[in-house]
């Protein structure tokens, strides 16, 4: 019979009760806040990126952006954008609007003009959305159609595929004549060779636009003459009087299949 005996083990070590009862220390003064209860603003702007890409088609008359008088067209002496906020939970304070412009076409290089901020109060209340105004540059005064664009940021924006708004703007009048044609430059401003296509519309009045080259393939940094050519017929009847903009023709850019920009001619049927 064996007669040895296994070594008791050691007793653990415990304890003390009160130093079991305090809590672990934290390593740092921060306190996590549950996901549900912060909110974020969402400042924004209409934005034909993301019209292009709901399947919408975009127009270049910018509806939050005023850059021209009409008629007949020329450049006001106050350009304005107006930014909304449209989280009803968060406000936007000190949103940064920085603008830029550009000469007239599609994809060219862009030159800052100004940083503004602005506070946006929740959508819903009183200051959700402000228009914000700036001096016309002389420059833009000497070239009388231009691209101006306007850029939403915030550091917690909740959505920032509505920020990015432009308008690039041209006109006539049908009591100048029903046809006219437009030279709108456009540019690849990529670092490698891309396709760029560009088409016409909105449906009502695509079938009286002409768009010579509708597709062009262009170099790094390239650029090309496209003629965009316009004849309203002559059963279509004038505008009553006091009608502003009888139609838009919209011409949209896309390069490699994404988004490019593009730009809008509108029309007033006056004759």
């Amino acid at each position: 019979m064996d007669t040895t005996f296994a070594a008791a083990a050691p007793p653990k070590a415990t304890k003390p009760l009160c130093e079991s009862l305090r809590p672990n220390p934290r390593k740092d003064c921060c306190i996590g806040v549950p996901k549900e209860i912060v909110h974020d603003p969402d400042p924004s702007i209409y934005d034909q990126k993301l019209s292009f890409l709901s399947g919408v088609a975009p127009t270049f008359n910018n509806p939050d952006i005023d850059t021209v008088h009409l008629w007949p067209l020329s450049p006001i002496e106050t350009l304005a954008a107006t930014i909304r906020n449209l989280s009803a939970e968060a406000s936007a304070n000190q949103t940064r609007v920085d603008i830029s412009w550009s000469a007239f076409g599609i994809g060219l290089p862009r030159n800052p003009i100004a940083t503004s901020f602005v506070d946006l109060a929740r959508n819903g209340f009183s200051g959700s959305a402000q228009t914000l105004s700036w001096p016309l540059p002389p420059a833009l005064k000497a070239a009388r159609v231009f691209g101006f664009f306007v850029s939403v940021i915030h550091p917690y924006d909740s959505n920032p595929n509505n920020n990015q708004g432009e308008q690039t703007l041209d006109a006539f009048q049908t009591s100048t004549g029903r046809s006219k044609t437009f030279v709108v430059p456009v540019r690849n401003p990529t670092g490698s060779t891309q396709t760029i296509h560009l088409t016409a519309g909105p449906a009502p009045v695509a079938p009286w636009v002409t768009v010579v080259p509708a597709t062009l393939t262009l170099g790094p940094g390239a650029q090309q003459n496209v003629m965009v050519s316009i004849d309203v017929p002559a059963s279509v009847p004038a505008s009553p009087p006091g009608t502003l903009i009888s139609a838009n023709v919209d011409v949209l850019a896309t390069i490699g299949g994404a988004y490019l920009g593009g730009i809008t001619i509108a029309i007033l049927f006056d004759a």
